[in-house]
């Protein structure tokens, strides 16, 4: 594999296709179609992000362009004001230039009313300080919840719930704040999390006896210089669930860590191999994980392909960038594509609409991706076989409070059928669209 010096792009890009397998026969609208078979679209097929007939509209945008009118839907950018109340709870959106505006009423010093149609079962109460959090602070598994608090004296923790019994743990030893959590995936027991230091913490949990048993099966220290920085993340390689999978755990190893400067991609069986007593210093490491590098400001987010050779990254700089990586070779990574999806705007989500639940194995990973941009008030949905931008859905703030402007967190289901955002400034948490 050629390194990251004199990369011929066209080449790359193919590469990153092939890995993909974006051009295998019924990938393309320039295959014929078999007689008396429907003719697949040029982006193939696609439930649609926040409309499903405006695929063809998007056909013909060029990617980070501007929308031609002409070329839209007829009614051109369509607005959708929310009420705020159970008077419209599913608004259907038939353009692909879209602006949603906020209620005055779900402010967060708003005194009206929730909705009464939203039932809510509490199962623990902690009040986090309010503000933007660009990982997570709660992971859920089929078995477990953990989420991370603060204790005396400020110390950071994470408390470990089980779902099915009244067990529960602490987790400690951390440096400054928990930047990130999650498990593997939602049938795993393995819970991974950062902290403000950078440090990387993977435990087994287990019950046992009426006790949660953890048990640190990696842990990697970063030296005790190391700047505090809350913006850390931290990725699993999806888990696709497989057919007489014996030991889904072992299929998912791999996990993407995310710096202010750097990415870090760790092969976690390499690791375990390798040592057999925690902590181990970063700076004693030579195998097991591989280091990114290549924009010019901080990497907000991160994807890996499921065979965990491709990292995509998005950053401050407005660059999403696509690495081929190998963690047990000599090669340094490789950039197989790259583009400024918001017109170089701070990039805040990455988003990529892929079935983890039920992987048809006719559709090629990462076919459709979702880029948000200014923390995520601007989103995006691209074909990344022709990198052309489908739809664009906007986010403005209540007209009678306009200086407070939207920050959103944005994730999907394990179906990619939903597209789920979170306002931090509105006492409303959820929004549904139908990808």
């Amino acid at each position: 594999m050629a390194s990251n010096s004199n990369i011929d792009i066209e080449d790359a890009t193919q590469h990153l296709r092939d890995i993909l397998k974006l051009d295998r026969p019924g990938n393309s609208g320039d295959a014929p179609p078999v007689e008396g078979q429907k003719k697949a679209s040029f982006n193939g097929e696609l439930n649609g992000l926040f409309g499903a007939d405006l695929l063809g509209a998007g056909d013909r945008v060029a990617a980070g362009e501007t929308h031609n009118p002409e070329l839209m839907d007829p009614q051109e950018r369509q607005t959708i004001l929310l009420s705020g109340d159970d008077s419209s709870t599913s608004i259907a959106i038939s353009s692909n230039d879209v602006e949603i505006v906020a209620s005055h009423d779900s402010s967060i010093s708003s005194k009206a009313r929730g909705s009464n149609k939203v039932k809510i079962q509490p199962v623990a109460k902690y009040d986090w300080e309010h503000k933007y959090y660009y990982g997570n602070l709660i992971a859920v598994s089929n078995a477990y919840l953990a989420y991370a608090i603060r204790g005396a004296n400020s110390y950071a923790m994470i408390r470990v719930l089980s779902l099915s019994a009244a067990e529960r743990t602490l987790l400690k030893g951390f440096v400054g704040g928990v930047t990130d959590l999650a498990f593997a995936h939602l049938d795993s027991t393995q819970l991974a999390c950062m902290d403000e230091a950078g440090n990387l913490f993977v435990w087994q949990l287990t019950s046992r006896d009426g006790k949660i048993l953890d048990e640190v099966i990696v842990h990697i220290r970063r030296p005790e210089d190391t700047p505090l920085n809350s913006n850390r993340r931290l990725i699993w390689c999806p888990f696709i669930p497989e057919e007489n999978e014996e030991n889904p755990e072992d299929a998912c190893q791999t996990l993407a860590l995310l710096h202010e400067d750097r990415a870090e991609v760790w092969d976690l069986d390499i690791l375990r191999a390798n040592s057999s007593t925690w902590p181990v210093d970063a700076t004693d490491l030579t195998d097991g994980f591989i280091t990114v590098r290549g924009h010019s400001a901080r990497i907000s987010e991160g994807a890996l392909s499921p065979d965990g050779t491709v990292l995509a990254t998005a950053s401050h700089d407005g660059y999403i960038k696509f690495w081929q990586i190998y963690i047990e070779g000599q090669d340094q990574p490789r950039c197989l594509h790259e583009w400024k999806p918001h017109s170089g705007k701070p990039l805040s989500c990455l988003l990529f609409c892929d079935n983890h639940k039920k992987q048809d194995p006719d559709v090629p990973f990462w076919r459709f991706l979702i880029t948000g941009a200014d923390q995520n008030r601007e989103l995006k949905m691209w074909c990344t076989v022709s990198w052309t931008c489908l739809q664009t859905v906007r986010f403005s703030p209540d007209p009678f409070n306009s200086s407070v402007m939207p920050s959103l967190k944005a994730s999907l289901d394990l179906s990619a059928d939903y597209l789920i955002l979170s306002d931090v400034q509105r006492k409303v948490r959820g929004q549904r669209s139908r990808c």
